[in-house]
């Protein structure tokens, strides 16, 4: 016949196996959803309760978990919306127990269907991390102290993997939004990238007007120089010869000569006036 002691001693294996399954299975959780089927699985084992519930703080807001009638449900909400007695322990640290169940909990349990029903709430810290974990337990599925140490090990693991899904989300939006802010650079570096091009191409059209304009110039220059220069050079050639010979042979042959190149001159210096209006004209220069 097996022993109390023995029995107990085998009672507190099989818990414990069956915390060690549950945990393992509770690090493996990727999403709050898989936390409750976890939770859903393997609590009833661990626990004596008609309702479990435990609030995190996440922020300033606060991760609920509740569990009854083999249903998980979570909602964020923010401390003042927690329940009285949450508010209560959080302010006094002092451990609750009471037959009065709050109407928010009440409602979603048959409390008719309880026998001596009873509260239990509890707050703990860690890693700077409060939360605080209630439960409704009556005759029929008792809870008592010695099952606190059980408790405790069971919502420090909810309490370390909500922590990690809330950190790894916390840091997916951030990622996110590092990553909207990249393609904004991307998107601005592309636009000052395309005025910087733009500007390129402005420089070198304006670069390339300018060159044209200077040869256009330098070509009506050197082609004035050459043209003017000849009827040029033979008026002073003729004017140099009025000191040479006398009255009579310059009337007769130098002057006739000096208003022919000067005329020549003339007619030069209207191609000269014509040709670089035309091209200065092509430049959208002002015409002469």
């Amino acid at each position: 016949m097996e022993s109390l002691q023995d029995r107990t001693s085998r009672v507190y294996r099989i818990t414990y196996e069956t915390f060690s399954k549950f945990s393992n299975n509770l690090n493996r959780c990727k999403s709050l959803e898989e936390v409750s089927q976890v939770s859903v699985r393997f609590l009833k084992y661990l626990l004596n309760f008609h309702l479990f519930r435990i609030s995190i703080n996440q922020a300033g807001s606060y991760l609920v978990y509740c569990q009854c009638n083999s249903r998980g449900e979570f909602e964020l909400i923010s401390k003042e919306n927690l329940l009285s007695h949450e508010l209560q322990i959080l302010e006094n640290n002092i451990p609750v127990k009471t037959e009065e169940i709050p109407s928010q909990l009440s409602e979603k349990i048959d409390s008719t269907a309880l026998e001596s029903p009873s509260l239990w709430c509890w707050s703990f810290k860690k890693m700077d991390v409060d939360f605080t974990v209630s439960l409704i337990s009556d005759k029929n599925k008792a809870f008592d102290v010695g099952d606190i140490e059980m408790l405790k090990l069971i919502s420090d693991s909810f309490q370390a993997k909500f922590q990690e899904i809330y950190l790894k989300e916390e840091l997916y939006h951030k990622n996110q939004s590092l990553l909207q802010a990249l393609d904004v650079i991307k998107n601005q570096n592309k636009k000052i990238n395309q005025i910087v091009e733009n500007q390129k191409q402005t420089i070198a059209e304006r670069t390339k007007e300018v060159v044209e304009k200077n040869e256009k110039l330098l070509h009506i220059s050197a082609l004035n120089a050459h043209n003017v220069r000849e009827p040029l050079s033979r008026i002073q050639g003729i004017v140099q010869l009025f000191e040479v010979f006398d009255d009579k042979t310059c009337r007769e042959e130098l002057v006739p000569k000096l208003k022919q190149s000067s005329e020549e001159m003339d007619k030069v210096l209207r191609e000269v006036i014509e040709m670089a209006s035309s091209e200065l004209t092509q430049l959208k220069a002002k015409k002469l």
